[in-house]
């Protein structure tokens, strides 16, 4: 994972005023978009779309940490690459939220499918990372 300085020379990142009311309201809608995934009617036809609900509500809780920092990403990569500086996640979570960064756009841009049991690990996954994003975006 490249480190979040080279996002910032590239452009992918720019600094500005930090904005705590845009950061609660990505965590509210963060934590609204896993649930609405979560109780999804969820099938073979779906799972894709949930997928994306999973994996945007993540995107999402970690936007609002980089806004309350005073960043803005124009990088789903740069997202991820920030919450490197914060000891509450570890390299292997990390290592995961970027896996469905990818297995997202391959859906999304490449025609990838996506399983059912693909849709209950991300929900499982993301669960414990919503819960570290969401503590930490309260103690910033």
């Amino acid at each position: 994972m490249k480190a979040f300085d080279l996002f910032l020379d590239s452009g992918d990142v720019k600094k500005q005023i930090p904005d705590r009311n845009l950061s609660n309201s990505l965590i509210k809608d963060s934590i609204k978009r896993l649930e609405y995934a979560k109780y999804s009617s969820l099938s073979n036809e779906n799972a894709k779309y949930v997928y994306e609900n999973v994996y945007d509500s993540l995107r999402e809780a970690a936007d609002s940490v980089l806004f309350l920092k005073g960043f803005k990403s124009f990088s789903h990569e740069a997202t991820i690459s920030f919450l490197q500086n914060f000891d509450e996640f570890s390299i292997g979570e990390l290592t995961e939220f970027d896996r469905m960064r990818r297995k997202r756009n391959g859906m999304k841009y490449y025609g990838k499918s996506c399983s059912i049991e693909d849709v209950k690990e991300a929900i499982e996954f993301a669960e414990n990372i919503l819960k570290k994003i969401v503590l930490l975006q309260k103690k910033l």
